[in-house]
């Protein structure tokens, strides 16, 4: 009878340990959203992918070239309508044109779809489904945003929801924006 009550405990603790790996860190909801900071170090990465879009049509990320802003989203997360809005309005500013945005989602194409017909949100969200863009870029806990200068190193990595119309969100992103893109090392041509 022990050995059946320990295997059935071994078994269960094995089973709470896989389905909470599988789950997400969510930013709690008293947290204040902070303004974007550069990372001290900039780190290189490298992906290409291709990913659907909601409501429709397919979106390719890749590194380097323009300055990428992902933002791992969900929309049952709190304040969700209301960071993808702020971001909405954000990139339309002048001051932010050349900057690419992602919004990129890990929930299924119908709940996300209804969702984004309901709040009528003008920005595209992508799936990642498949855990492609996760491989270069892990998203640790939803809300998560990465920032790639044009060189493709990740300029930003930072936890929590955005004050995305913060004045110094704005500044980071515009002083991303002003920088040249690092020419390629003499051993990559």
């Amino acid at each position: 009878m022990n050995r059946r009550v320990l295997l059935v405990a071994l078994l269960a603790a094995i089973g709470l340990w896989v389905w909470r790996a599988e789950l997400f860190t969510v930013s709690r909801p008293g947290q204040a959203p902070l303004p974007l900071a550069l990372a001290e170090a900039r780190q290189p990465v490298s992906f290409d992918v291709v990913l659907p879009a909601v409501p429709v049509g397919m979106v390719r990320l890749q590194d380097g070239g323009d300055v990428l802003l992902i933002h791992y989203w969900a929309p049952w997360e709190h304040d969700s309508r209301a960071q993808a809005a702020a971001l909405d309005s954000l990139r339309r500013l002048p001051a932010l044109e050349g900057m690419r945005v992602a919004i990129v989602c890990f929930d299924p194409f119908p709940s996300v779809t209804r969702y984004v017909a309901r709040q009528r949100l003008r920005l595209a969200v992508l799936l990642d489904g498949e855990r492609e863009l996760r491989r270069s870029l892990p998203c640790p806990s939803v809300p998560y945003t990465y920032v790639l200068d044009r060189s493709g190193h990740i300029a930003i990595a930072q936890p929590g929801e955005i004050d995305w119309w913060s004045p110094q969100t704005i500044a980071t992103l515009t002083k991303l924006l002003e920088e040249p893109a690092a020419a390629p090392s003499p051993a990559a041509l």
